[in-house]
């Protein structure tokens, strides 16, 4: 295994990401509002949005995270890749594009607001930045261990260049300078993942080989003694859990039409299910090679410096922050739409549309330091992706879709299904396994550490749960509302 130059490397990687500052810049100078800033005036065609939702979708979970549990423990360790996110992508044309396009909103939150009234869209606002947040955190966290394993480089020293150049990036950029950069970045990391896919292939000899080098009990997708219920959690985090997110919801809204987005998704699905294909295959494969320093997280970088020459992998570490910086910028204007947009509300509206889009744009730099301070406390990527992916959406999905075709339930019905939900998962995910932590003898610090990198499991079917408790609460507090409703009608 050769050693990156930390020089050579540096020297790229600066390169690469000037570049595409600039170009993020050069297509985002003609931002004159909000709007503009964050869904591009909804004048994008079917290509970029493909590839730029591709992009995004694409990112450390896929290519670090999935492609280190397979190593680890087969296909049960991340069955999600890439089965389950591109159906998600294809569930989101089918039942969200439509309706939220035709509608012409710039967040979900707006969604809320225009369907479930004030409190609800701050309800939804509040718990779709912490989830796009911590997102954003987890891709920081990558950045990190690649450096590391690369060149060497401290991940503390790493995390903080990465947030100012992604801040920087995103603060002048906006959704149409997001958008160019990810069709380049979003070719490039392709290109890295067949460019490494075929050095492992000839490492082993010829494609048979490989394949033939992967045991049936890598294959199996249900872990050792793992029940019905927790198979069909498993797969429904993936697929339900980010039907509604803002970062796919802005490209949609991006769109010149209701078509274009449909078009744009299904073919980003498609795109995202073959390329992810690619790191489950490496996740296989590699587990039976010798790949120093491939532990955890850094399994595919390492595996990239044992089996491509210096320069391919120095190219490849850049594929690799292609796939991360696209989910980042996307991830950061999320949340700065969301805030801006959603929770400082009329204080927002009220500005001329050049002070919206520097309030909009100051939004984007608070985004990037809660992703820091989010990285810097450290967890294991995958872990951190999967538990953010559930916390509190179950609620948001159950409102979002009942409140997209018809008019049952009101702002009281959907306030009570989030928050149900969200009060749901903190016990689930926190709370009870905190309380097995310290039953196990661990301090509080250490038991919550554990909690977060996923070392203290939740029970079984814990999102399958919070989504019958948000349809609970939902229909619960929406039927009341109808009965109160009658009876203060006149007679």
């Amino acid at each position: 295994m050769h050693q990156l130059s930390p020089v050579g490397v540096s020297i790229f990687l600066v390169f690469y990401v000037v570049s595409q500052m600039a170009i993020g810049v050069w297509f985002g100078r003609g931002a004159r509002s909000d709007a503009d800033y964050y869904i591009a005036g909804g004048r994008l065609g079917v290509l970029p949005l493909s590839l730029s939702i591709f992009a995004t979708w694409f990112g450390a979970e896929t290519i670090l995270g999935s492609a280190a549990a397979i190593a680890e423990g087969g296909l049960s360790g991340a069955r999600a890749e890439p089965f389950g996110y591109a159906i998600c992508l294809v569930l989101m044309a089918v039942l969200i594009a439509k309706p939220i396009r035709d509608k012409g909103y710039v967040t979900i939150g707006d969604f809320f607001r225009d369907r479930y009234g004030r409190h609800a869209e701050l309800a939804c606002a509040i718990v779709a930045v912490i989830i796009s947040v911590i997102w954003a955190g987890a891709q920081l966290l990558a950045i990190s261990a690649i450096l590391e394993t690369a060149v060497g480089i401290p991940g503390l020293i790493t995390l903080f260049v990465a947030a100012g150049a992604v801040i920087t990036y995103c603060y002048f950029a906006g959704m149409m300078g997001d958008v160019a950069t990810d069709n380049i970045q979003g070719v490039f990391l392709i290109i890295g993942a067949f460019v490494l896919f075929f050095a492992v292939e000839g490492r082993f000899g010829g494609i048979d080989a490989m394949l033939g080098s992967i045991d049936t009990d890598q294959l199996r997708l249900v872990a050792p003694g793992e029940s019905v219920f927790s198979r069909v959690d498993n797969w429904a985090i993936p697929i339900l859990g980010s039907i509604v997110t803002q970062e796919v919801i802005a490209r949609f809204l991006a769109a010149r039409s209701t078509q274009v987005a449909r078009r744009a998704c299904y073919s980003a699905a498609a795109i995202y299910f073959f390329v992810g294909l690619i790191p489950v295959t490496l996740g296989l494969a590699g587990a039976h090679m010798s790949v120093p320093g491939g532990e955890g997280d850094n399994f595919i970088p390492a595996l990239a410096i044992e089996t491509l020459p210096h320069w391919l992998s120095i190219l490849f570490i850049g594929a690799l922050f292609s796939a991360i910086l696209s989910t980042i910028d996307s991830n950061l204007l999320a949340v700065s739409s969301l805030v801006s947009i959603n929770i400082l509300g009329r204080r927002h509206a009220k500005l001329d549309p050049q002070r919206q889009l520097r309030n909009s744009r100051r939004a984007t730099v608070a985004a990037g330091i809660g992703a820091l301070i989010v990285a810097l406390s450290g967890s294991n990527i995958y872990e951190l992706l999967a538990m953010t992916s559930v916390f509190g959406q179950g609620g948001i999905l159950v409102a979002s879709l009942i409140g997209l075709r018809c008019t049952f339930g009101g702002q009281r019905a959907a306030m009570a299904s989030i928050l149900a939900c969200v009060l749901f998962n903190l016990v689930t995910l926190i709370f009870l396994p905190m309380r097995d932590a310290l039953g196990e003898g661990m301090s509080a610090p250490n038991a919550f550490a554990a909690v977060l990198a996923g070392d203290v499991a939740p029970i079984d079917g814990y999102f399958l749960y919070s989504i019958l408790i948000a349809i609970f609460a939902y229909v619960l507090v929406a039927l009341l509302e109808g009965r109160r409703s009658g009876e203060a009608r006149p007679a």
